[in-house]
């Protein structure tokens, strides 16, 4: 009798061409990224061992964590009026519910297998970097100036996130420069560095405060667990210094970041007199903040539901801030999201299951594992990260993955 898939190497690389294409679909084509997540479950479920997997999967508490992040958002749906907004935002966040289970349809997730993955997504967002910096450089003065209205230089999707993925490829390079791995030559190793130099001057110049916040804190985490571990706490201080000192020099001398930051003095004041709010950014996030704030306040059990959270902003702005009223906004932050849509219940939930990866089989012991989290914690302190395709594939496809690696290196008895 002939299987669908018949041979273990064919789910490896089906698994392996699916997460390929997600990992370049999140910087070219969006239909790319949703076609490698079906066929990652396609794999799961055409498989002759879907039993197994399913056992499997059953047994992982960190995948079925990620799952019920999905029925948070469906219970939710209970007491949302709006159904045709409910349904965009449940299919939004389908991957937590598909993902988890499909990423154990790859056989194997050894070390050569999760750095190649990794080691091919660096490129590519060099190259994408490269292809930025250079429209910035041919129309540098135009881009520059735009700098002091809160835009910034092209990027091939969404600069926010486009900028905590350069920051994770920051912590990707030095990652496997320290683990010795390269493609074929030894010094690939060199260049996979000075990139990751290249990356950091790319961060500054395109100056999105999301990235830079993230960066930051990779930097740091990376320096501090290099004084902890070879005890050179003086060399520590100096380099912690230096890396203060290197910051206080962007911030004077880079002139898009000179400039994205008095962008942001303007319009924070501007917004604390309650002027041009429609016209600016910032006053966008903070407003949705409040309102954030203000809806876990007056419905602490429940929320409003997934549904209904944009109207309920607009509710709270026509009292308090009418500018902002039919801008389709909603909590920039990810936990304030999350408490304002389903209560104190789902916001607990919610910080266990996208906590819980991190301490799963030690994953905090994993020098780019722990530093991820670094950067997702940032990043939904500051926005609704996973309210958006392209960042949800970003944390759930890297989390998944660390997930598997961890599991396979469990297994090979070298953890």
């Amino acid at each position: 009798m002939k299987h669908a898939f018949p041979q273990p190497i064919h789910h490896q690389w089906l698994g392996l061409l699916s997460i390929s294409a997600i990992l370049v679909g999140m910087l070219l084509s969006d239909a790319t990224m949703s076609i490698g997540m079906i066929a990652l479950i396609g794999n799961a479920v055409l498989n002759w061992d879907v039993g197994a997997l399913f056992r499997r999967f059953l047994r992982n508490k960190a995948l079925l964590g990620l799952t019920g992040i999905f029925l948070i958002y469906l219970i939710s749906g209970l007491w949302s009026e709006n159904t045709v907004f409910f349904l965009r935002r449940l299919r939004l966040t389908l991957p937590f519910f598909i993902l988890p289970f499909g990423i154990l349809s790859i056989p194997r997730f050894d070390r050569s297998v999760y750095f190649s993955l990794l080691y091919g997504f660096f490129w590519i967002m060099a190259i994408m970097c490269l292809y930025s910096l250079s429209l910035y450089v041919r129309d540098y003065e135009q881009i520059t100036e735009l700098y002091k209205r809160g835009q910034v230089m092209p990027t091939p999707v969404m600069h926010i996130r486009f900028s905590l993925m350069v920051a994770y490829c920051v912590a990707i390079g030095w990652y496997l420069f320290t683990e010795r791995f390269y493609w074929r030559f030894p010094w690939e190793r060199y260049l996979l560095l000075g990139s990751s130099a290249f990356l950091v001057v790319y961060l500054h110049v395109l100056a999105v405060r999301s990235g830079l916040l993230a960066l930051y804190g990779v930097l740091l985490f990376f320096l501090l667990h290099a004084m902890v571990k070879y005890k050179k706490y003086r060399i520590g201080l100096v380099a912690v210094i230096g890396l203060a000192l290197g910051v206080w020099l962007a911030f004077r001398y880079v002139p898009t970041l000179k400039n994205k930051i008095g962008y942001t003095r303007y319009s924070i004041n501007l917004f604390l007199k309650r002027e041009n709010l429609e016209e600016l950014s910032d006053s966008y996030r903070l407003g949705s903040i409040l309102a954030g704030l203000e809806l876990g306040r007056q419905h602490p059990l429940t929320g409003v539901g997934i549904g209904d959270i944009r109207e309920e902003c607009d509710v709270y702005f026509q009292q308090h801030l009418p500018a902002l009223v039919g801008q389709g906004l909603m909590p920039h932050n990810q936990y304030l999201f999350i408490l304002a849509a389903t209560g104190f219940p789902g916001l607990l939930y919610f910080i266990w299951a996208t906590f819980y990866p991190l301490f799963y089989r030690r994953s905090y012991r994993n020098l780019l594992i722990a530093a991820f989290y670094i950067i997702a914690i940032s990043s939904f302190m500051v926005e609704h990260t996973l309210e958006t395709q392209l960042g949800l594939a970003f944390y759930l496809v890297f989390v998944l993955m660390g997930i598997r690696f961890q599991d396979e290196m469990a297994e090979n008895g070298k953890t």
